[in-house]
């Protein structure tokens, strides 16, 4: 009789404790599908600037006059996917490889200087829980130097 008696009084506890963890867990999974979207958006803000300097270094477009909206656009092909979120691609160059100053923006440089793709990417949380933790935007930044190729004779 004790025995039942003691039984019947701890079958809510489960339920109880079921509901006290609830929360935590949660949390805790949206968390984690958050910081996973925000780690593949700042992968992606990595890899749009590399891939850019990448073909900045090239010189392609140079004699046509499209190389800054050709750079453009590969960083923003990368970009593609992150749909909420302002982007910003900002192309600097320098006449050496030592970089000293603040470069010249919007210009890809010359053959044997120093080209440098900086993204910014504005992210915004979509989960509703972890978006009331952080801030409204979480600025993601990238950038890549590469030393130009000699596509013409270098001006040393």
């Amino acid at each position: 009789m004790k025995n039942q008696k003691q039984r019947i009084a701890r079958q809510g506890i489960t339920s109880m404790e079921f509901a006290m963890v609830l929360p935590f867990v949660v949390t805790l999974v949206f968390g984690l599908v958050e910081f996973g979207n925000m780690f593949y958006s700042w992968l992606a803000v990595q890899k749009a600037a590399q891939v850019a300097t990448r073909f900045a270094a090239t010189g392609v477009g140079e004699e046509e006059g499209t190389r800054i909206s050709q750079i453009n656009q590969i960083a923003a092909d990368w970009l593609a996917d992150l749909d909420n979120g302002s982007k910003e691609i900002v192309i600097s160059s320098w006449p050496t490889p030592a970089a000293s100053g603040a470069g010249a923006v919007g210009s890809a440089g010359d053959p044997c200087g120093l080209v440098q793709v900086a993204v910014v990417y504005n992210y915004e949380p979509f989960t509703p829980i972890v978006s009331s933790i952080l801030p409204t935007t979480v600025s993601l930044h990238g950038q890549d130097r590469k030393l130009n190729e000699p596509w013409k004779p270098c001006d040393n």
